[in-house]
């Protein structure tokens, strides 16, 4: 769905200076003065005009699918629920300054704006609407990392220096036309190319985008088929367009174009979504047409709606403050309606803020660390966690799975007449204990709401969560693990609810500096496995060391004979040697505190999870290695990276511990974060290059390196690792102190 679009050449109401005197000709100041008036009436009608289909696109925006997943959309009314306050703001953010701008841009007979007539006051509200909007996307973004669901890169790819370069330079040369906005349409022109080396040279995600951009231009220039080298080159064309625009704006920075609105103008508006209507083109003769090359339809004609709208305002903005009122005609200068360009100013400038305050309060983080007295464990509560519980979330998942699959009325009834008779069962058990009103109250709107297939995935981790306090507050230590997983079909995004109970062994509390921070050791009460030895959610107060892996981990390693790495490898066998050589001395090392090292180092591996957070900095060494790679692989890396780091310093577990557990991923794995992790990290112990090529490792190198590096002394290691730390993400390592 499209925006009706008018060409730039019809969005004012006067001809285009078809007869226009030569630029540099010198005029009497009556008639200088006229032709500024003339020219700020014709800015003014222009922004009037791109108000109104700017802001009808970016109304629009919101009937586009939110995210594409398996070729199908995602659309904003079906994900909103399961955004945080502050996220919900900042998708909604663009169709809200959408119709914004058609209120900016509508009028009456009798008034020049329905609330802003003054053009300059009019730029100044356009201008602060997307101020808004940066801010709200920015906060969103952050806020929404610590949830269930994060806002999509189409959303929180950084856009204002990138637009600011079109919009500056369009501005600029339609500025430079008129001796009086000269000067201004100069510091424009300067200020677009400096746009473009903040979007090139500003470090993002740990490198700065121009050194991407010069790879894959080696990238481009070594590829074997001519095919691929004109798919790749569009793209770098693409990347490289603010570049070019600023670059031919600054030829007009001591030049006088020859028309009030010279080709440069119209190319930076239209140029960057012509080049991504030619990939919807392109996918479009192959057959490839679908939600995806519809939504990149859309957003090229989105993107010149919003330059088009910022360059207008931008040009506006600079008649007003570069030309004195008086010199305006009358109904558009000084005798004009509505606030004047310094009370539209503070205004704006005092909602921005109001908007930055309130998304900031919205979008903080809860609180880490928990205080958990632990009770003991009862029969009673062990059946209603262990048994009750799991029957009910089963036939209530059949039910779910029947309800939404359309099937015969007879078995959908008996479903939910089972589900039912298992939450009574369930409910019954728990309110018959001392201690279990308020855990049974919990439990009883859990299973009330959770029936309702319009749930959201973020009212059921509320829902789970309330439990798990309600527990808390009783002394009990059960803990329930909600888990949403979306789903996406012909018929829309599906959620599916699960919970897994697990038994709280022991609640363990760490100061980092003045935060607080907790983790769990906890038993699965159902019997299920999971692969890793512990794991961290960050909307989650703490984190949860699994003690059955823990044992059966430790258990595996402690048998005579025991190998690094479980399934026979012919190909890496001479390199796995030397880490069974390891783990065998590891073996006799520990002796009995072989579980107890492994409990240390999972903890300070799942704990520096929770202090790093979703924000963690990206390393440059993770950035090189993973060129290209999506953000989500980059990201998942380099927190990996850190808490496999932290496990090394754990005063109880020996670094060398570590080691092992890493050397199988660099030598037998062939992609994953543990592999790169692996390599990393004995890259950065040993100094040496261990990679041939971009990312492949020479085993024999790895293995000689592990040799060396495991062979070292504890605290040499630990204190190896700490540096490591600090050249990888720029600070030191902070030591969680044990409450």
């Amino acid at each position: 769905m499209s925006a009706p679009l008018l060409p730039p050449q019809h969005d004012a109401s006067a001809p285009q200076n078809a007869a226009a005197p030569p630029p540099d000709a010198a005029a009497p100041p009556g008639e200088e003065s006229a032709a500024t008036a003339m020219f700020y009436r014709m800015s003014a009608e222009r922004l009037r005009a791109r108000c109104l289909w700017s802001g009808l696109a970016l109304a629009l925006s919101a009937l586009v699918p939110y995210e594409v997943a398996y070729g199908h959309g995602i659309f904003v009314w079906s994900v909103l629920p399961e955004l945080a306050p502050a996220a919900q703001v900042a998708a909604l953010a663009p169709a809200i300054a959408g119709l914004w701008l058609l209120f900016l841009g509508a009028r009456t007979e009798r008034r020049a704006g329905l609330l802003v007539e003054r053009p300059t006051s009019r730029a100044i509200a356009v201008l602060a609407a997307f101020v808004a909007v940066n801010v709200a996307v920015w906060i969103g973004r952050r806020s929404s990392a610590w949830d269930m669901l994060p806002l999509p890169d189409s959303l929180v790819t950084r856009p204002a220096p990138f637009l600011a370069v079109f919009a500056f330079t369009a501005a600029g040369v339609v500025l430079r036309f008129h001796a009086r906005t000269r000067r201004g349409g100069s510091a424009l022109l300067i200020a677009s190319l400096a746009a473009a080396l903040v979007f090139y040279f500003w470090p993002s995600r740990g490198e700065i985008p121009a050194q991407t951009i010069a790879r894959a231009a080696v990238l481009v220039a070594t590829l074997p088929d001519a095919r691929f080298q004109l798919g790749y080159g569009m793209v770098l064309l693409f990347v490289l367009g603010p570049l070019a625009i600023a670059l031919l704006g600054l030829a007009y920075a001591r030049s006088v174009p020859r028309r009030e609105h010279p080709g440069l103008a119209i190319a930076a508006v239209w140029a960057m979504p012509g080049l991504m209507l030619l990939f919807v083109y392109r996918a479009f003769l192959s057959g490839g047409w679908g939600v995806e090359a519809g939504t990149v339809a859309f957003f090229a004609l989105l993107l010149a709606a919003v330059v088009a709208a910022l360059a207008s305002a931008i040009e506006v903005l600079a008649l007003g403050v570069m030309v004195p009122e008086a010199e305006l005609e009358p109904g558009i200068g000084a005798s004009a309606g509505g606030a004047r360009p310094i009370v539209a100013a503070g205004a704006a400038a005092a909602s921005v803020a109001a908007l930055l305050g309130a998304l900031l309060v919205l979008g903080r983080p809860a609180p880490k660390g928990v205080d958990w007295r632990l009770g003991a464990p009862t029969a009673e509560w062990d059946r209603v966690y262990g048994e009750l519980l799991p029957s009910w979330e089963r036939a209530r998942i059949a039910r779910d799975a029947h309800a939404r699959s359309g099937r015969a009325q007879g078995t959908g009834a008996e479903a939910q007449v089972l589900t039912r008779a298992r939450s009574r069962e369930m409910l019954a058990v728990a309110r018959a204990q001392p201690d279990g009103e308020e855990v049974a109250a919990a439990l009883a709107t859990l299973a009330a709401q959770v029936d309702d297939l319009e749930l959201s995935g973020r009212a059921f981790g509320r829902l789970v969560a309330e439990a798990n306090d309600a527990a808390r507050r009783a002394g009990l230590g059960y803990y329930l693990d909600a888990a949403v997983n979306l789903s996406v079909s012909a018929d829309g995004a599906t959620r599916r609810f699960y919970t897994t109970p697990y038994r709280v062994r022991e609640v363990h509390a760490y100061r980092v500096g003045d935060d607080r921070f907790a983790t769990l050791l906890v038993e699965p009460m159902t019997g299920e496995r999971r692969v890793h030895l512990g794991f961290s959610r960050d909307q989650d107060p703490f984190a949860l060391v699994l003690g059955s892996e823990v044992r059966s981990y430790a258990e595996r390693f402690d048998q005579e004979g025991a190998t690094c790495h479980a399934a026979a490898d012919g190909a890496h066998a001479g390199a796995l040697a030397r880490c069974d050589a390891a783990l065998a001395k590891l073996r006799e090392r520990l002796g009995s505190t072989l579980e107890r090292a492994v409990l240390a180092g999972t903890e300070r591996h799942e704990l520096q999870h929770q202090i790093d957070g979703p924000h963690l900095p990206l390393p440059p060494a993770v950035t090189e290695l993973l060129a290209g790679f999506s953000d989500e692989a980059q990201d998942r890396v380099s927190r990996e990276l850190s808490a496999y780091i932290a496990e090394m310093t754990a005063g109880d577990a020996p670094p060398q511990l570590t080691l092992v557990h890493l050397f199988p991923f660099g030598v037998v794995a062939r992609g994953g974060a543990e592999h790169r992790v692996a390599t990393l990290v004995l890259e950065t112990l040993s100094g040496k290059k261990l990679r041939f090529g971009a990312r492949e490792v020479d085993p024999e190198t790895y293995a000689q390196a592990f040799e060396e590096q495991v062979s070292r002394g504890d605290d040499d290691l630990r204190e190896a690792a700490r540096r490591g730390y600090r050249e990888h993400f720029g600070v030191d390592l902070q030591e969680p102190v044990r409450e």
